[in-house]
């Protein structure tokens, strides 16, 4: 059974990952989409808690300072 911190960590990014790839859809941007795609994966096939909020943190900085 997933902790709290796994649970937290994984319905926080997938979100933040599913809006990033629906908005990269929307405006067409590709970045946007595949850093959203990356952040959906990330929320499912990661097991430590830790890794989990780091991969997290640097993907979502890595989308809100990406500009095209």
């Amino acid at each position: 059974m997933p902790s709290a911190s796994d649970f937290f960590g994984s319905l926080i990014f997938g979100a933040i990952g599913l809006a990033a790839l629906l908005y990269g859809k929307s405006v067409g941007s590709v970045v946007k989409m595949s850093l959203g795609a990356a952040m959906l994966g990330c929320s499912y096939l990661v097991t430590e808690s830790w890794l989990l909020w780091t991969s997290g943190a640097v993907l979502t900085l890595l989308l809100m300072r990406w500009n095209e």
